[in-house]
């Protein structure tokens, strides 16, 4: 037993009034009770009880004890209510890292929900498509897309859970298709204004498409007359009629409730996206953390019928 032990003890031996009553509340002897005590006077180099047969007084010593003690068993107790009360309803915050525009359109609906139901819990959301160290910048949940031939996180101290399986297809306005005409097969692209990808660290005038077709691969290398970092600059070009671009369902699932696209050169495979929350692993995940995790599970399969 640890000094903190001993100190349990003789509290419970001065609130119990007594050696053999501090035995039976805490489940211990006699014996063990009166060593234990002994033990810790030795090592405190002081007298703390004096015992008699009839009676148990506290030396000068064991008063000034008893006050530092009585309180050290309060906070403890208190600790441990509230970590069993953290266990019964869950409390505390969450840091999340997502993607723009997956977070504005469909994450934040779902975390408002959540945080209408379990408001005991906050919620820091960061949104970015940048890399992001989740054990050096304090992440419990990662929202992080992985590509069709690129669909697993090799580290291993790292959990991933399958979010969203997207499929990806290339899309345009009706108004721009009535304009410009719809493409038959790839090479057709060439002749139509495409809206392309950029970041801040890879710009090039070119872009290569991959696709399957009849489990053949083939690529198709266009010049975008408009790129973007952002989703949804590029969703609101194609809705605008400035171009075919290439999206995943989701954005086409949004785009439907204001001005809708159209998907073109169906017969084609473009992909797929997959969407995952990756965690660190513990060996006991907090059960606000767990409990987020099923939360947006559910209302993204519910949401994309997965």
């Amino acid at each position: 037993m640890s000094l903190l032990d001993d100190t349990a003890i003789f509290v419970a031996v001065v609130q119990q009034g007594g050696f053999s009553r501090a035995a039976k509340h805490l489940g211990l002897s006699n014996g063990l009770i009166s060593r234990r005590i002994a033990q810790m006077e030795a090592q405190l180099g002081v007298t703390l009880l004096k015992r008699t047969t009839r009676q148990l007084q506290m030396t000068p010593e064991g008063e000034l004890f008893w006050q530092h003690a009585q309180r050290i068993q309060q906070e403890l107790d208190s600790a441990l209510c509230l970590i069993q009360s953290l266990a019964e309803k869950p409390r505390g915050s969450i840091r999340i890292s997502a993607p723009p525009y997956f977070g504005r359109h469909y994450l934040m609906p779902i975390l408002n929900k959540f945080m209408t139901n379990f408001n005991d819990i906050n919620i820091d959301l960061i949104l970015t498509d940048q890399y992001t160290d989740p054990v050096k910048e304090k992440i419990d949940l990662l929202i992080r897309g992985a590509g069709y031939y690129d669909a697993t996180l090799k580290d291993s101290s790292m959990k991933t859970r399958l979010l969203i399986r997207q499929k990806i297809n290339l899309y345009a306005s009706p108004e721009y298709l009535v304009k410009h005409g719809e493409p038959q097969v790839p090479e057709d692209l060439l002749n139509h204004s495409i809206i392309g990808f950029m970041n801040e660290t890879r710009y090039s005038e070119h872009e290569s498409w991959s696709y399957r077709y009849k489990n053949k691969k083939g690529s198709i290398t266009i010049n975008p007359a408009f790129n973007s970092n952002d989703m949804d600059s590029r969703a609101a070009a194609c809705m605008a009629g400035r171009g075919i671009g290439k999206f995943t369902e989701m954005v086409y699932l949004k785009a439907q409730s204001s001005q809708p696209i159209r998907p073109v050169l169906e017969a084609y495979n473009w992909g797929e996206f997959n969407i995952y929350v990756v965690y660190v692993q513990q060996h006991a995940l907090p059960k606000r953390t767990r409990l987020l995790i099923d939360f947006i599970s559910a209302h993204t399969q519910t949401i994309f019928q997965m």
